[in-house]
């Protein structure tokens, strides 16, 4: 049965707002999100950027902007890959060790230049702990292509037709996941000892 929830679509198609939807919905029946989101940065009403928020902490750093002066390029942004590094192992880190799910907004080339993030997001797709993410719609090669194609995940395109209904039905799947990994697994998480890099974040 899958447990990571992949929600992929074209630009602007509102995959962020369904994560973030399915997440409201989730803490309303008590359960606790930790992971990243990858908000845009805008100065004037114009893109400079994108920042990346550790949820269960509120830290931000900079993931992208115009001005960054080095790093690898993409589109307009140059990425910075040390904040990157730093704040997606912490924060999935600390989604792994102390929430109910994991939450991860987006897998995507910008953030793929980050080697500690890579690790980060194969640790929570090897977790047992349900895992809610925004994917890239258009790569099915390398690292995304790998991740889009295992066995425990379950890919949800958002369209017109679904997007207001779509994140109660990833709230019910990660739900229905939670409730059949109690019964599977005791909650002492010995995954946990293979994960001595996250822990010490």
């Amino acid at each position: 049965m899958p447990n990571n929830f992949l929600v992929t679509g074209p630009p602007s198609s509102g995959k962020t707002t369904v994560v973030e939807r399915a997440v409201a919905l989730l803490r309303e029946r008590g359960l606790r999100a930790g992971g990243i989101y990858c908000p845009e940065i805008r100065e004037r009403g114009i893109r400079v950027g994108f920042k990346m928020i550790d949820l269960m902490t509120g830290e931000e750093r900079i993931l992208a902007h115009v001005d960054q002066p080095v790093g690898p390029q993409v589109s307009r942004y140059r990425v910075n890959v040390s904040n990157v590094d730093e704040l997606s192992q912490a924060a999935i880190g600390r989604a792994l060790r102390e929430a109910d799910l994991v939450v991860i907004d987006e897998i995507a080339p910008m953030e793929l230049h980050s080697m500690g993030f890579r690790r980060a997001v194969l640790s929570a797709l090897d977790s047992p702990k349900p895992l809610l993410a925004v994917i890239h719609q258009r790569t099915t090669t390398g690292f995304i292509g790998e991740v889009k194609s295992r066995a425990d995940v379950k890919i949800y395109a958002v369209t017109q037709e679904n997007r207001i209904e779509l994140p109660k039905v990833l709230a019910d799947a990660v739900l229905d996941s939670l409730t059949k990994t109690e019964k599977r697994t005791p909650w002492r998480w010995p995954y946990f000892e293979d994960l001595r890099w996250l822990q010490k974040q």
